[in-house]
């Protein structure tokens, strides 16, 4: 009766490895994203993370050439591992779910590519503060609600930075391994993904009451920043129940034969004649 304990004890190392379990990421359980590192550090080493579905393998920096340049020019990328949300948007899927992914990989690389003390930091401005990203081209137009947070190296520097040296109750850092984006997030596989062409522009709105600003990117751009997380592990849904089924069906094989074996110690022996032996010869 020890084998099913042993394949329970060893249940969380067979999971870990189905569903590409790492330190430098997160796992999904019943929608709520679970922390396996604190907050990442600043600097410029090479990092690799994996999440549940997805993995990260930062390059040096994005080469990137726009409709009308005439060469390639290098955008900065983030090397430590992702805050969560940005796994939250890119495994959403939907119409938009990739290019959030890649807005918030660039505004990362932005923010680790200055060097200020507070590149990283974002502050909230007023309670009806408002941002957005839209999708325009000659015959397509659309537009989703983003995090404030997300677009933060994109506002005006003295908007942006916390007021201080030290960071008030409105001001967090954007590398921080959880923020949540429930809110934000629009998960819906029955739409396709949004076919990216170069001549889109991905504009970058950020309103008050008082400002309105924007920022042009484009949008190839920022689908170039989510190719950096490559599809990997088995989802959650799949690889659990069937670690759990296998686990069952094993250990209703062992009570089986255990069940057998008992039965058959227990059984009478079959009576038998057993012939004596005699010296005596006639």
């Amino acid at each position: 009766m020890r084998a099913p304990w042993l394949l329970l004890l060893a249940l969380p190392l067979v999971s870990a490895r189905l569903g590409g379990r790492n330190g430098g990421g997160s796992v999904a359980r019943s929608g709520v994203f679970q922390r396996f590192y604190s907050a990442p550090p600043r600097n410029n080493a090479h990092v690799s993370a994996r999440h549940a579905h997805y993995s990260y393998h930062p390059p040096q920096q994005i080469n990137f050439m726009c409709r009308f340049c005439s060469s390639h020019t290098a955008y900065p990328v983030f090397h430590a591992p992702l805050p969560t949300y940005v796994y939250k948007y890119r495994e959403s899927g939907g119409r938009l779910g990739a290019l959030l992914a890649g807005l918030a990989l660039y505004n990362l690389g932005r923010a680790a590519a200055d060097h200020s003390h507070f590149s990283h930091y974002y502050h909230q401005q007023s309670a009806d503060e408002d941002c957005s990203l839209q999708v325009l081209d000659h015959q397509h137009f659309e537009e989703t609600r983003v995090p404030c947070f997300m677009v933060s190296t994109f506002m005006e520097r003295a908007a942006a930075e916390p007021q201080g040296p030290r960071p008030q109750a409105n001001q967090f850092d954007i590398t921080t391994s959880h923020i949540d984006v429930t809110s934000f997030v629009k998960t819906n596989d029955s739409e396709p993904p949004l076919e990216v062409t170069t001549e889109q522009e991905c504009v970058i709105w950020h309103n008050t009451s008082l400002t309105k600003e924007s920022n042009k990117v484009p949008c190839a751009l920022l689908k170039q920043y989510a190719e950096t997380l490559k599809a990997g592990g088995v989802p959650v849904y799949i690889w659990l129940p069937a670690t759990l089924a296998l686990v069952l069906g094993i250990s209703a094989c062992c009570q089986c034969c255990n069940r057998k074996k008992r039965l058959k110690e227990e059984a009478p022996l079959a009576e038998t004649t057993v012939l004596g032996y005699s010296s005596y010869c006639p």
